[in-house]
C-alpha cells in the first residue's frame, strides 16, 4: 500500500486538468528548466510527520462477509509540502493563472486518494507569497501548499476469525 505516492499521483493529476494540462512535478531539491511558458511546476514534496497526532492504539477493521477481523498500529500521519511555482510571458497573463490558482483551492479543499479516502488540501502560503530568484525574462509567483495526514502503515496487521455465534450453557 503506497498511499503516499498515490496521494501525490492524485494532486498532480487534478492540478493537470483543473489548472494547467503541462503541470509537472519535480523533486524537491532538484534544479529545472522551464522550457515553454506558461508553465505550472509542483516541486516537493518535502515530508514532516505530524507528531501531535501519534498514537499507539491500534486499529480493527471488521470484514463481516468474510468474518474476520484485521488489526494493525495506528499509522503515522504524514504532511506532503510542495512549492508551487507559475511561470509565463507576461503579468496578466501570470495574475490570470493565479487567480485559477486560487480557485483551485477553493474548490477542492480535499484531495480523493483512489479507494482510500480524501486528505486536507491546503494553501499554506499564497501564490506570490514566496520569494524566489529569477534568472530570467520571464514573470514568477510562487506559493506552497499541503496534503494534510498521509498515513502510513507499518506493513504489519494480524487477522483473525471474528465470533459468529454466541452460545451460553446454563448451569443446571
Amino acid at each position: 500500500m503506497e498511499l503516499m505516492r498515490e496521494a501525490v499521483e492524485s494532486l498532480v493529476r487534478l492540478v493537470k486538468a483543473e489548472i494547467h494540462p503541462n503541470a509537472m512535478l519535480v523533486a524537491s531539491d532538484d534544479l529545472f528548466e522551464v522550457t515553454k511558458s506558461p508553465s505550472l511546476v509542483l516541486q516537493g514534496p518535502t515530508v514532516s510527520e505530524d507528531y501531535d497526532r501519534r498514537s499507539p492504539a491500534s486499529t480493527v477493521t471488521k470484514h463481516q462477509n468474510g468474518l474476520t477481523c484485521e488489526e494493525r498500529r495506528h499509522p503515522r500521519l504524514y504532511h506532503l509540502d510542495f512549492d508551487v511555482i507559475l511561470t509565463t510571458s507576461t503579468e496578466g497573463e501570470l495574475l490570470d493563472l493565479t487567480e485559477t490558482v486560487a480557485r483551485f483551492y477553493q474548490v477542492h479543499p480535499t484531495l480523493t486518494v483512489g479507494m482510500h479516502g480524501t486528505l486536507n488540501l491546503t494553501e499554506l502560503i499564497p501564490l506570490g507569497g514566496l520569494k524566489r530568484v529569477n534568472l530570467s525574462n520571464l514573470r514568477q509567483a510562487s506559493g506552497r501548499c499541503r496534503i494534510e495526514d498521509c498515513p502510513v502503515y507499518d506493513g504489519r496487521s494480524i487477522t483473525a476469525p471474528l465470533v459468529a455465534e454466541v452460545l451460553l450453557q446454563t448451569n443446571p
